[in-house]
């Protein structure tokens, strides 16, 4: 009896973990950009009803981290909504939607012999379409599977294309190494 009771607790246990992830490793995440200003709102559908407004946090080290299930027509339906990294908390709003506009994904080139570049395509057969340097700041427009289509500005040019998830960073002040 004991033993069942010990599996029991230990199932609980590893199910509240899996629902308070901070990394997702089969989604493409984003962070919202505090620089802009603006609130950021959560809908129940695509144009519908405001559900939930976050403010901008205070401090430069705050931020609010989404993991994307799918993008659509300048939309990002959610798994989950965080705040990060002092006082972390997981709000939930699986399903829900926030407009694409303001999330940012640092370019993360963690080896000096990695080399990141931007696809026309999201896949590596494409063509590549621009070399990018570590830590560059780029704007997710949409999402295709692990793939983030982004754009970014270098010099007086305007780039965008398809980054691939593992050389995506999620948080404004650190490296993200993936596993291939």
């Amino acid at each position: 009896m004991k033993f069942v009771l010990l599996f029991f607790l230990l199932s609980l246990n590893l199910t509240a973990q899996d629902e308070n992830k901070i990394h997702y490793r089969d989604l493409v995440e984003a962070y919202y950009d505090n620089d802009s200003k603006r609130p950021l709102n959560i809908y129940d559908s695509i144009n519908g009803q405001v559900v939930n407004t976050f403010n901008v946090l205070e401090g430069k080290t705050n931020y609010y981290k989404i993991a994307i299930l799918e993008s659509e027509y300048g939309w990002f339906k959610i798994k989950n909504i965080q705040r990060l990294p002092s006082d972390a908390k997981d709000y939930g709003y699986e399903n829900f939607w926030v407009q694409s506009k303001d999330f940012i994904i640092h370019i993360d080139n963690y080896d000096e012999d990695h080399r990141v570049y931007l696809y026309d395509l999201p896949t590596k057969k494409s063509n590549r379409i621009h070399k990018l340097d570590n830590f560059q700041i780029t704007s997710v427009i949409e999402t295709s599977d692990l793939w983030a289509k982004v754009k970014c500005k270098i010099g007086n040019k305007k780039i965008e294309g398809w980054l691939d998830f593992k050389d995506q960073c999620a948080y404004p002040w650190t490296t993200c190494i993936k596993n291939e």
